[in-house]
């Protein structure tokens, strides 16, 4: 599998971390961004806004394939990976997407219900979708809108998730992609929002209540998590791919906070010269965060349209699931679009 393109769009409107301090404090705020790194993030101007996912995704797409010069016609399926889909229970958001964009009416779609590991698992399963079903293109979209249900009185939520849509144009080939993939759902409520007819979504039961979209999050197990099975999980695809850490040019981490990932690095002991961080600027962005960091930091002194020189790249998704995947990418002749700012 050959990346033909990553493009991707964020909300123009920006919340800068000091803004919260009328509300939570100097001394909470100063902590908050200690930890999570995160000192601004993008959003959606407000939960009634009609801006969904989708769009930032469509707005992305549409920018790759302008820079790339793809047909339409020519892509073979489209996978959409989120979790603020634009309707909860049906229909599926993909082909509402297929029909703004003018795909053809003969491509495969759907949605996969991801976050963390979104743009990792997403690489995977077009992949497969490449080389087990003979298509020649698929069109993979990621990305999500936390800010239309974060509680605004929970300080580490509203404090480090923004909203990001991203698309990747990919493209059979003869090069190697190296995946390692786990799950463990013994853990799966440890990042949850309660919605669903697990918790009374019943037509015969009054409406949950709005809270229940909130999503709840154990931070201390989350960092348990994530320092159990990250490492392993890194040696593995490196051996796979018959790669050493000096081998690799950059590792594109999935943008949980800052201290999981100096620490990670640190284990694993990789220079942070090979971890581009993105958060600072847009927060963690949930399935967004690992193509948003390559388009952002990867070649951010570049004029864009780019197209990447060969780059040694391990991707690596974890987190809500529990899920875990890594992916190495020989990166080569790829286009980086310019970041879409989209006012909403």
């Amino acid at each position: 599998m050959k990346i033909l393109g990553i493009s991707c769009c964020v909300p123009k409107n920006k919340a800068d971390s000091s803004a919260f301090v009328s509300r939570f404090g100097e001394e909470l705020v100063e902590r908050v961004v200690a930890n999570t790194g995160v000192k601004e993030r993008r959003f959606i101007r407000s939960e009634q806004s009609e801006t969904c996912t989708s769009d930032l995704c469509v707005a992305a797409a549409e920018e790759l394939f302008k820079q790339t010069g793809v047909p339409k016609d020519s892509v073979d399926a489209v996978v959409f990976v989120t979790q603020s889909p634009d309707y909860y229970i049906l229909p599926a958001t993909c082909g509402i997407i297929q029909e703004r964009l003018g795909l053809p009416t003969s491509v495969l779609s759907f949605d996969v219900n991801q976050g963390c590991t979104g743009y990792t698992h997403g690489l995977l399963i077009s992949q497969g979708l490449l080389s087990g079903l003979g298509m020649k293109r698929v069109l993979l979209l990621v990305g999500d809108t936390p800010s239309k249900t974060l509680n605004p009185d929970d300080q580490g939520g509203v404090m480090l998730f923004g909203d990001a849509g991203a698309a990747t144009l990919l493209e059979a080939s003869n090069e190697p992609f190296h995946f390692v993939a786990g799950t463990d759902g013994a853990g799966a409520l440890i990042i949850h929002a309660p919605l669903g007819s697990r918790n009374g979504l019943r037509l015969d039961r009054p409406m949950p209540d709005r809270s229940s979209l909130i999503t709840h999050l154990d931070g201390a197990k989350v960092y348990e998590f994530t320092i159990e099975r990250v490492p392993p999980m890194v040696n593995e695809i490196l051996t796979k791919s018959g790669w050493s850490v000096n081998d690799v040019d950059a590792f594109v981490f999935h943008q949980a906070n800052q201290y999981i990932m100096r620490n990670l690095a640190r284990l694993m002991k990789i220079p942070m010269s090979k971890l581009p961080i993105s958060l600072d600027e847009f927060g963690n962005t949930s399935s967004a965060s690992i193509p948003l960091t390559m388009v952002t930091r990867m070649w951010e002194n570049v004029p864009r349209p780019v197209v990447a020189e060969p780059t040694k790249l391990v991707l690596v998704g974890f987190g809500v699931g529990l899920a875990w995947s890594a992916v190495c990418v020989n990166w080569q002749d790829g286009i980086i679009c310019p970041l879409i700012e989209m006012e909403c």
